[in-house]
């Protein structure tokens, strides 16, 4: 609220080279009225010279008509003169007119120099005493809330200019040489001394330099009604000379003395009994510090993966097995499990008969003697003599776009973007105080704890990729649905379509062609000559391909093909430790600790633990510290009491009420004033 009332810095320069300027205008100003006013005047004084001259003459011809030559010629001659010694006038009020201009410059100079020092020393001021205003003012706002003051007499409470910041009561402070002033010493106290008064304390440090200050204030509890108020305007009366006003009389009771009387061994003082020279023991006033509420930001945890630790469970076991590093207790064998090797065995087969040879199987048949044999220049030669001759269909799209390459029709899409699986991407070492949090693409798996306490980890990333649905193609960012739906498949000509609609086909005559000495069946190639001819073929053999898996070194293969390696476990009589269900174990023995991974949704919460959550806010509540006693000067402090043992005892004086009264009566505009009662009697004025 006060920082906004003091102008910045650079506000501060701008406002005064403005006010600068504008003095400077001012002063140009006046000096430019000044100079045409003094040559107006100088110019009037020659016109008025001018103007004088003609009248003088005439009037001189008129009265010296009777007068001779020579005086003429005298009076000719004195005007003359005149004439030369008002020029010579004129020159002098020139220079007149140079010092005139010349000190009106150094008074406007003058003046503005002075601005300037004044403006410059109302913005700089004194900012440790603007300081001390700005605490005060602030205190006494915040000790008007009755709940923030203190109760009882001598009691006193403070808050620290800290804890004034932190309720956002006042910005932090500095002095005029930009030093921050101390929050933890600098604070305001309030100390009760009356019924509704006290005395505000304010003691503030700023660079070496402090400063304290008390006021008296007063905290009215109750608002004092006036007996004989004013009506507002709307309750005022019409005052035209016509109109009555309606006043009531009112009364109360006064009482006109009272007595005052004293205890033995008392002396009465005014309103007070006193007693001389006495050892007084008071209770000490405890002194309080009011930490103001508190409203700060919360915290925000974003939702992700963290891990949870659980308390290991103490399982009491003399029978203890321990293994090496690296190895699994299995019983009481330590136990090293790798995947076996693999190396593949390739056969091959001729379901259809021949003979296997490589991945061939070769078939063989004899030699028939014809002249003519039939052969077909397209398709495959069918009873005989004819010829199966098939084609692709053709294809109309009854949607979407047909593609020539692969006769078929489509329709397209935009393709989406999802994450892949997670892909290994080596291995990184940490220190093993650093936390790690797996996100939507990075995650991180324990794979060995170091000596040096470090810690191996396995980390796996997951990277944004274009993907069709099922087996669409992706085509750069675009995905190709390819459906059967889409055809419409037809035969043109002499072609007919086949059952399962997957070719056009048609029977033609097959051609023959003449022959010399033996022949083989279609397909198939003659081998030998004369009488030991043969005809042969080969057919891709259908491959086979078989797992053969074995281990090397010291270990054995098992039924389902792992390579073991076990050795006897250690037995050490210690007290062996396991987790809860859903935990990991790490670690064994002593060292055994337990931890599960779960992921977190978002959420707000206070790293204070005296705060509130609200929302996304966190509430500190008000707090009072009690800070020690406090004794009246003169006083000496011992453990809760104060003590003076030559002080002078006062106590208020009995005071008791005269039996003698008076009753004060007024006539007031309304009928109800508090403290006064309407003794029922009205007069119209």
């Amino acid at each position: 609220m006060y920082e906004e009332e003091m102008p910045k810095k650079k506000n501060k320069k701008k406002t005064t080279k403005n006010k600068e300027n504008r003095f400077i205008r001012e002063g140009k100003k006046q000096n430019e009225k000044k100079e045409e006013t003094i040559i107006n005047e100088e110019t009037q004084v020659e016109v008025d010279v001018e103007k004088t001259k003609p009248v003088v003459l005439e009037e001189k011809e008129e009265t010296d008509q009777v007068e001779d030559k020579e005086q003429k010629e005298a009076k000719e001659t004195k005007i003359v003169k005149e004439k030369t010694t008002k020029k010579m006038i004129g020159i002098k009020t020139d220079w007149v007119s140079v010092l005139v201009k010349l000190g009106i410059f150094l008074l406007v100079a003058f003046f503005i120099i002075f601005a300037v020092t004044k403006i410059k020393n109302a913005f700089s001021g004194n900012s440790f005493t603007k300081n001390m205003e700005k605490m005060k003012e602030v205190a006494y706002i915040y000790y008007k809330v009755e709940s923030h003051r203190p109760a009882l007499i001598d009691e006193e409470v403070s808050m620290s200019l800290q804890s004034m910041i932190d309720a956002t009561l006042i910005k932090e402070l500095k002095d005029e040489k930009k030093n921050v002033c101390n929050k933890d010493y600098s604070y305001v106290s309030l100390v009760k001394t009356g019924a509704e008064t006290y005395d505000l304390n304010v003691y503030l440090s700023c660079g070496g330099k402090s400063e304290r200050g008390t006021y008296e204030v007063t905290y009215k509890e109750e608002t004092e009604t006036d007996p004989n108020p004013e009506p507002n305007e709307e309750e005022k009366p019409s005052t035209t000379p016509n109109q009555k006003i309606t006043l009531y009389e009112l009364s109360r009771v006064l009482a006109t003395s009272y007595n005052y009387t004293c205890p033995s061994g008392y002396i009465l003082a005014g309103k007070s009994c006193v007693k001389l020279n006495q050892t007084v023991i008071k209770d000490a006033t405890p002194i309080y510090q009011i930490t103001p509420e508190k409203n700060t930001s919360a915290v925000f945890k974003k939702s992700g993966s963290e891990y949870i630790y659980a308390d290991p469970i103490l399982v009491e076991n003399k029978d203890n097995y321990v293994c090496p590093k690296g190895y699994d207790l299995v019983g009481t064998k330590c136990v090293i499990t790798r995947d076996a090797n693999v190396k593949k065995n390739v056969s091959y087969t001729c379901p259809n008969g021949g003979t296997p040879e490589g991945s061939k199987c070769l078939f063989t048949t004899y030699s028939t003697y014809n002249d003519q044999v039939p052969y077909c220049k397209q398709g495959s030669l069918v009873n005989g003599d004819e010829c199966y001759v098939t084609k692709e269909p053709s294809v109309k799209c009854i949607n979407g776009t047909k593609d020539s390459n692969r006769n078929a029709c489509y329709t397209t899409y935009t393709a989406s973007k999802e994450l892949s699986d997670w892909l290994f991407d080596g291995k990184v070492t940490y220190s093993g105080s650093k936390v790690l949090n797996d996100t939507d693409t990075v995650m991180y798996e324990i794979d060995e704890e170091l000596e040096n306490g470090s810690i191996r980890y396995r980390k796996y990333i997951r990277k944004y990729v274009k993907v069709c649905d099922g087996d669409d193609d992706l085509v750069g960012s675009i995905c190709k649905h390819y459906d059967k739906a889409y055809e419409e498949r037809y035969c043109s000509g002499e072609y007919d379509m086949n059952s399962d609609k997957t070719a056009c086909y048609t029977y033609k005559d097959a051609d023959y062609r003449n022959v010399k000495g033996p022949t083989c069946p279609q397909g198939y190639t003659k081998k030998g000559s004369g009488n030991n001819i043969t005809c042969y073929k080969y057919e891709n053999a259908v491959k086979q391909e078989t797992n053969n898996y074995y281990c090397t070194g010291k270990y054995d293969l098992t039924a389902d093909n792992k390579c073991v390696y076990s050795i006897d476990a250690t037995l050490k009589n210690e007290d062996n430790y396991t987790c809860p269900d859903g935990y990991t174990q790490k670690g064994t023995g002593k060292n055994t600790s337990c931890y599960k991974k779960t992921t977190t949704e978002s959420y707000y919460y206070c790293s204070n633990t005296s705060a509130t959550l609200s929302g996304n806010r966190c509430i500190i509540p008000e707090k009072t510290e009690f800070k020690g006693y406090r004794c009246p000067s003169g006083y000496t402090l011992t453990g809760t009491k104060c003590v003076d043992d030559n002080a002078t005892e006062r106590i208020n004086a009995t005071k008791s009420q005269s039996v003698s009264s008076e009753t004060q009566t007024i006539w007031s505009r309304t009928s109800n004033v508090t403290g006064w009662t309407w003794t029922g009697r009205t007069k119209e004025v």
